[in-house]
């Protein structure tokens, strides 16, 4: 019994042990992919390299400013201002070999949101 116990603790891992985690075999086109910049990683099974990026953000314009106002003898009024709005998007960009030379997709896609109270 206690020869079990033994063998259960002497192969079973603790809280708090490290071990590095196994990273894949570098294939060929890893060294072609970084020259490419950074962020480009190969596709497995294929020629091409890619990255993938994207962004957040979000701000706010507190002031005033002119605005046309309809039916009023003065062309523009003074009026207090304030623009909350966000932007987010996210791109690919991949690079591959083709009959023709070096080929190249990029597609982005965005939105920006603005509110005015």
């Amino acid at each position: 019994m206690w020869a079990l116990g033994a063998s259960l603790v002497a192969g079973s891992a603790f809280a708090g042990d490290a071990s590095a985690p196994k990273s894949p075999p570098a294939s060929p086109n890893d060294a072609r992919c970084r020259a490419l910049g950074e962020g480009f990683f190969a596709v497995s099974g294929s020629d091409a390299c890619i990255r993938i990026s994207g962004y957040v953000a979000a701000g706010a314009d507190f002031g005033g400013g002119l605005r046309s106002v309809s039916h009023d003898p003065a062309p523009f009024a003074a009026v207090a201002a304030t623009t909350l709005g966000t932007r987010a998007g996210v791109s690919a960009d991949a690079r591959f070999d083709s009959a023709m030379g070096p080929g190249r997709l990029y597609i982005q896609v965005g939105h920006d949101n603005f509110f005015q109270p």
